[in-house]
């Protein structure tokens, strides 16, 4: 063996070290090994079969691979081959991840558990967290093999017995397993209590009445030194506290220990717990362990001044000093500041949470901005003047295209800073977002604008001035409900505001060239408001020709029907040659081929032959509460079925329902129209 000792790359066949070590390569690569006669007839190595479904063209090609080596692995496992189990277990796990049932070999899973190898019980527990979870019936049968393996000596055994039990637990396996579990969290090995603890986690979520079993192991590993046991035991008592508060009062006893160990974290000095560099994620010490302290501190300081009294100093203290231009320091960073905002603290800690909140909505990262974004919407509710200073920031997220779901949540919470103060300023500023190509965006945005409008407007001229912008920049977005408040609110309004309203939509109308708007929603409002309050127009305005326009550019169903009934009531109220001409526009839809415009057509043609009820059934609508008014006052709703129930608001626009079904007629006309 001259050669193999000096460096040489050639390797004798019959050599010793030769050999053993081209076993160690053919057993990494699950390949069998010929001259044991092991696994003689495998079709096909780990390693091969992955090569082979990645040079598949086509779908076709590599169902025919998986189908092939499918075949083989069931005969395999018909023979019992034990010696090539794991090795084909392992295929069996690669052919899970491409998607393709592998339901076939689930037994071979326990079976592997059951041997006493280290490595087939790996390659077993890995195949059963993989191709089982906690439905499978056959998971029952692997209690009495996990509940051997956590009796058992051998440590690493015992960790791969809990790694499956923390992650295919059941109820049943909870209450059969816990003292084991139990037994393990008290014992001397670091790499165990941490597992153990983490597999409490779930037994507790699976079977909540076994809290109060774990309650005294949990309280003891609180004071050990271990980073892996302190992140399993706070993780845990976190869980707890969640499951059942009234264990909270009993976790409290720890708020020394916890003080204790987030100072020692925070200064990362002396012999304490954060004086290893160990555990540091880019020079912040532990992050995980940080983040879960002070989650813990959140649910052990609400409801309790006394509490949060003690850990202010060290909130203050985690606040000013880590470090957040790395992400791990937001990370804590933010935790901190949700804290803070939760328990009783004073208020110059809130602000400096929120200062916080305001640093991170500046960060690069759209994750860190989405989080701020979140926890300031909680905040904005209780206090509003200190997320006021960040509204720079806000603004600067909402402009930010680069990620959709940020900008929704710098819609929500930019639009709660609105007052009756600022709305006329912050109007003006998000109305430079109405040209973005996002359609989504730009009908939330839409949506907010209209909804600030009508609850801060300073006046009613104000108030229709932008809704009617709103309704030419970006009409096509303004939600039928928005659209509902706005007239509702004009028919509130006195004759003088009115007047305004319909002169303002009639010139948008006429434009001075007299072409008609594009959007269907602001033809909609002229239509209506033409209809309504058209006798408010100055003297010589043709209310019948503009009427007559906008329906001969109508777009759709629902406009004509909310045309002819404008073009009834300007009919109504005008003399004689107006009402023929009104007359005339209207039976051009006697032969409509749609059903509910072909109606009313009719309808109205026969109401224009009795003048004298002409006017009382077209008369103009009554004032009409808003709808978020009328449910605050708790007024129910009128049952659809009954047309003297009727929702007030259905009469204001039930023209603009869609054309499909018949719309109930005004009691008072029901024997002239019926």
């Amino acid at each position: 063996h001259f050669g193999y000792f000096s460096g040489s790359t050639s390797r004798k066949p019959n050599s010793s070290f030769g050999r053993r070590d081209e076993r160690r390569e053919r057993y990494l690569f699950c390949e069998p090994l010929p001259w044991t006669g092991e696994a003689r007839d495998m079709s096909t190595r780990l390693r091969e079969l992955i090569r082979k479904v990645r040079q598949c063209k086509t779908a076709a090609e590599e169902r025919a691979v998986v189908a092939k080596e499918s075949a083989y692995l069931r005969d395999a496992f018909k023979r019992e081959d034990a010696g090539g189990r794991h090795r084909n277990i392992a295929k069996l796990m690669y052919l899970h991840m491409l998607g393709y049932p592998t339901h076939f070999g689930q037994m071979e899973c326990l079976k592997l558990i059951a041997r006493p190898s280290f490595a087939e019980k790996r390659i077993g527990y890995l195949g059963l967290m993989s191709l089982l979870d906690e439905k499978q019936e056959v998971l029952m049968l692997v209690t009495n093999s996990i509940q051997q393996d956590l009796k058992g000596k051998n440590q690493y055994s015992i960790g791969l017995a809990l790694c499956a039990l923390g992650n295919l637990c059941s109820a049943e396996m909870a209450r059969d397993l816990v003292v084991d579990v139990k037994r393990i969290m008290r014992s001397s090995t670091i790499y165990l209590k941490k597992k153990a603890a983490i597999c409490a986690v779930r037994l507790s979520q699976k079977a909540p009445e076994l809290v109060r079993d774990f309650m005294d192991e949990a309280l003891s590993l609180l004071d050990e030194r271990s980073h892996g046991v302190l992140l399993g035991a706070v993780t845990l008592a976190v869980e707890l506290c969640r499951l059942d508060p009234t264990v909270v009062d009993e976790f409290r006893a720890k708020l020394v220990n916890l003080i204790k160990m987030l100072k020692h974290l925070t200064t990362s000095s002396g012999s304490g717990y954060g004086s290893s560099g160990d555990h540091h994620v880019r020079g912040v010490p532990d992050p995980f362990l940080q983040v879960q302290i002070l989650h813990l501190l959140r649910l052990l300081g609400v409801g309790s001044p006394g509490a949060s009294d003690r850990m202010s100093d060290v909130l203050a203290q985690v606040a000013s000093s880590t470090d957040a231009s790395k992400n791990a320091g937001c990370a804590v960073l933010y935790e901190c500041a949700c804290t803070i905002l939760e328990i009783q603290s004073t208020g110059g800690l809130k602000v400096l949470a929120v200062n916080i909140l305001g640093k991170l909505l500046g960060h690069r990262d759209n994750n860190m901005r989405y989080v701020a974004l979140d926890a300031l919407v909680k905040v904005v509710r209780i206090d509003a003047s200190a997320v006021q200073r960040h509204k720079g920031a806000i603004l600067a997220a909402l402009a930010d295209g680069s990620d959709a779901s940020t900008r929704s949540k710098a819609i929500e919470l930019a639009f709660e800073l609105v007052t009756a103060k600022n709305v006329e300023d912050f109007v003006a500023e998000v109305f430079n977002l109405l040209d973005d190509d996002d359609p989504q965006f730009k009908a939330k945005l839409v949506d907010k604008i209209c909804g600030a409008v009508e609850a801060h407007a300073p006046t009613p001229t104000w108030h229709i001035a932008t809704i009617t912008k709103v309704l030419v920049s970006a009409g096509r977005h303004v939600s039928e409900a928005s659209l509902r408040s706005f007239l509702a609110f004009l028919t509130r309004q006195p004759p003088s505001v009115q007047e305004v309203a319909v002169r303002h939509l009639a010139d948008l109308f006429l434009d001075k060239s007299g072409a008609p708007p594009r959007s269907p929603q602001l033809l909609l409002c002229v239509l209506w408001c033409v209809g309504e309050f058209g006798a408010l127009l100055p003297d010589g305005a043709d209310q019948v020709g503009i009427l007559a326009a906008a329906l001969e550019g109508q777009g759709g169903a629902e406009i004509a029907e909310v045309g002819l009934t404008a073009l009834a009531k300007v009919g109504a109220r005008s003399g004689a040659q107006d009402r023929q001409r009104a007359r005339d526009v209207i039976s051009r839809f006697n032969s409509s081929v749609d059903l509910e415009l072909q109606a009313r057509s009719c309808e109205f043609g026969k109401l224009f032959d009795h003048k004298r009820l002409m006017p009382e059934v077209l008369e103009a609508i009554p004032p009409l509460e808003d709808q978020q008014e009328e449910a605050a006052a708790g007024v129910p709703e009128a049952a659809p079925a009954v047309p003297v129930e009727a929702d007030p608001m259905g009469d204001l626009l039930g023209d603009l329902g869609t054309s499909g079904g018949p719309v109930a007629a005004p009691a008072a006309a029901g024997d002239l129209l019926g």
